[in-house]
């Protein structure tokens, strides 16, 4: 296989009644687990439910999308009516908040349950040692993949403290009602690292619709990348780039749809409209919805449109549609009935590899990895000979463009104001205030009084 979904499963009522229920048992009730997790076939089916929990529209499913595109400059913000969408928009969040409870809620559900499965692995018969190990790797991705964003959203981003000691999330690699509190941001950097390095050793280069190993080096660049760690994650783009089965597609949609890409490293598919809801916030919140006269929720910012504008661009045409209010609509993930989540594909390594190399003096990579972005969208390539600053910008422009609506922006912000914009403003407001970071919701901080909340406040 050259391409690595995620096929939401549907569970019978009484499995998913279960889940449910041993994500809350007590630890002196922990032998119901091993009830459930009696063989491999329901071992499978029990991880299953985490990659399941990952596609809920409140985490990868749509949510972490929208949140990163509200906080900064990605969506058209004139008519957002929805209190919890309007406080993250206005960066005036606070712990009472739907939307980063239902975040916080499932995101680390899908945690819980992949702690579950590798908490009990050693006690299940029929597993080979080369199956464990999968099944291990598996886990410690989904955990590393979580980690890494819950900790971009509830937490100032890694090098706004040289020491990074400001505080995090609280890290799990094992499932218990224990409370644990925040760690630095440097400790869950560490543990997700780790996490990855584990499961890239782990996991076959093939594995199904399941994370491979692929699949975790390429988290592994985007996550060095995040912390500008450029040689690392030229490395590990690299890697992926040259030696796995990927190829850029020549279609603008076909990621996002139901037919396989090549493009796609790691990637969440619900498997029919009318019988699951993965991924469903993505057709609620951002592609035109036949039952609201064609309308979504959200339109994208006239900053956004504007960058595709600017010349001919075959972009234009394949995301965005002018609708009768003179408001463009998004028409990237326009699928009538089911819709692939990309959580990592090809295109964003390239733009990894091309920013890192130029970091590392390599302009003759860099300038070759943005020309293969900007040929297939048909706009004017960078030429030999370019400053190294225009070099950046093409490659920042793209990536804004090419990933917009995808978890990026808020991001992606952060981390060039790190590198090398210390004064950077998001819509007029500090990159670093208070207001750019989600408040940890009510329920988690009366669950554990010794939890430290972040700062209140907002940002202007």
């Amino acid at each position: 296989m050259k391409f690595q979904y995620i096929y939401i499963i549907l569970f019978l009522s009484t499995f998913t009644w279960s889940c449910s229920d041993f994500l809350e048992v007590k630890p002196d009730n922990a032998f119901v687990i091993n009830e459930v997790l009696d063989t491999p076939e329901d071992t499978r089916e029990f991880l299953d439910g985490a990659y399941d929990a990952l596609s809920f529209g409140s985490v990868y499913g749509g949510q972490f999308s929208l949140i990163s595109e509200l906080m900064t400059d990605g969506v058209y913000g004139e008519n957002i009516i929805n209190g919890d969408w309007l406080a993250h928009y206005t960066r005036s969040t606070d712990i009472f908040l739907g939307t980063t409870r239902s975040m916080f809620e499932n995101a680390f559900q899908a945690v819980g349950r992949a702690n579950n499965v590798l908490d009990q692995l050693d006690q299940i018969e029929g597993f080979s040692d080369v199956d464990k190990n999968y099944i291990e790797g598996e886990v410690k991705f989904i955990r590393a993949l979580v980690h890494f964003d819950m900790v971009r959203f509830f937490a100032q981003p890694y090098g706004s403290v040289a020491s990074n000691t400001q505080l995090g999330i609280a890290i799990r690699t094992t499932q218990s009602t224990d409370l644990v509190n925040r760690s630095t941001v440097q400790e869950v950097y560490n543990q997700i690292i780790q996490d990855l390095e584990d499961a890239s050793t782990l996991l076959p280069e093939s594995n199904s619709y399941y994370a491979n190993a692929w699949a975790a080096k390429a988290l592994l660049a985007k996550v060095y990348f995040q912390m500008n760690d450029f040689e690392n994650a030229f490395s590990y783009a690299h890697d992926v780039i040259e030696m796995g089965p990927f190829e850029l597609d020549t279609s603008f949609v076909n990621k996002y749809g139901y037919a396989p890409s090549n493009e796609v490293i790691f990637g969440l598919q619900s498997s029919h409209l009318d019988f699951d809801n993965a991924n469903g916030s993505y057709r609620g919140y951002f592609r035109p919805d036949p039952s609201n006269l064609g309308l979504p929720q959200l339109f994208p910012s006239n900053e956004l449109v504007v960058q595709f504008q600017t010349e001919p661009d075959k972009r234009f045409a394949a995301w965005f549609e002018l609708a009768a209010s003179g408001q463009f609509l998004c028409k990237k993930f326009a699928y009538d009935s089911v819709y692939t989540n990309p959580v990592i594909h090809l295109t964003e390594l390239h733009l990894i590899r091309g920013e890192a190399a130029l970091e590392n003096l390599n302009v003759d990579q860099a300038r070759t990895d943005v020309n293969l972005i900007k040929e297939r969208a048909g706009v004017a390539l960078v030429a030999p000979g370019a400053a190294t600053a225009a070099l950046f910008l093409a490659l920042r422009t793209e990536r804004h463009k090419e990933l917009f609506f995808e978890n990026n922006r808020m991001h992606e912000l952060k981390r060039q104001a790190v590198r090398d914009s210390p004064n950077m403003t998001i819509r007029n407001a500090p990159w670093n205030c208070a207001g750019m970071v989600c408040q940890f919701p009510d329920n988690e901080l009366k669950g554990n009084p010794n939890m430290e909340p972040n700062p209140q406040g907002g940002c202007n």
